[in-house]
């Protein structure tokens, strides 16, 4: 039996580690953590906990201290993870952490952490809280920048939600493809990762809260002029999502939204791309 795939790489280790924290799994947070680890300010009121065993007892009394307060559920959002210049073992996650209902709130903070990751394990780990209270999670916009005639193509996400038996529809309020049916999606935030945008726009545009799955697909799209000039060309990474909690609304860059079956996509007159990612889709689904 061939050996199963674990990702080597940094960034989707600290990924692992806050998909675990906020799922409550013990067994997958210390499994991402060296025998010999080191958490500095981790876990409120200790300043250092040695060794992997301490780390996950930290864990499970941070895990028992509340419940997640975030957008379905979730106790701490990363929404940025990149590399830090004194080398790519070095990563930083920008985060915001809220724990507690809106009845029994008891921690609103934002921060970052650090973690030294070697061999698909964390070595080092220190976090830094940077902000508390209802102010710390407030939502830094980006400025606007131009996606028609843009100088290089532009990254975007597309969430394939898929919820009962269906997948979610919006129809577009703006250009491009303003009134036609397509999947809820949009372009990066400067800093922000592929699946946090992925859940934004998801949330933005129709009101769910998402988990991010697997890519779907990975495909670009160039949109010419009449003088034959690049208009829009977009580089788009597909997700399949499903939603863990929000309420279906049409949101900012929709003017409806829809579940479709599989049977009713043709209604819709989607774009030849768009039905071959939703078709695939469902064929992914059972197996996430």
């Amino acid at each position: 039996m061939p050996r199963p795939f674990e990702p080597t790489d940094p960034f989707d280790t600290v990924r692992r580690l806050y998909r675990a924290i906020n799922t409550g799994d013990l067994d997958a947070i210390g499994a991402l953590y060296a025998d010999d680890a080191v958490a500095e300010q981790v876990f409120d009121g200790v300043f250092a906990v040695d060794g992997r065993e301490a780390i996950v007892d930290g864990y499970r009394t941070y895990l028992a201290s509340g419940e997640g307060g975030l957008g379905g559920g979730e106790r701490i959002h990363p929404r940025t993870i990149g590399g830090i210049q004194t080398g790519w073992g070095w990563v930083q996650a920008d985060w915001i952490e809220r724990i507690g209902d809106g009845l029994t709130l008891c921690i609103q903070r934002a921060g970052h952490s650090h973690f030294l990751v070697e061999n698909a394990r964390i070595r080092r780990h220190r976090r830094v809280v940077t902000a508390v209270g209802p102010d710390a999670i407030a939502r830094t916009e980006a400025p606007p920048s131009s996606r028609s005639y843009p100088a290089r193509p532009i990254a975007g996400v597309g969430a394939v939600i898929m919820m009962h038996a269906g997948v979610v529809l919006i129809k577009r309020l703006h250009e491009p493809l303003a009134g036609h049916w397509s999947l809820p999606g949009g372009t990066l935030d400067l800093g922000e990762t592929l699946e946090s945008a992925a859940a934004r726009e998801a949330l933005e545009e129709t009101g769910l809260v998402v988990d991010v799955g697997p890519v779907v697909d990975v495909f670009d799209r160039i949109l010419l002029d009449d003088a034959g000039k690049v208009r829009y060309h977009f580089v788009l990474i597909d997700y399949l999502c499903r939603p863990i909690g929000g309420e279906l609304r049409a949101g900012s860059d929709a003017a409806d939204v829809v579940i479709a079956g599989p049977e009713d996509l043709a209604q819709y007159r989607l774009a030849a791309k768009a039905t071959d990612i939703i078709l695939k889709a469902f064929s992914m689904d059972g197996t996430w």
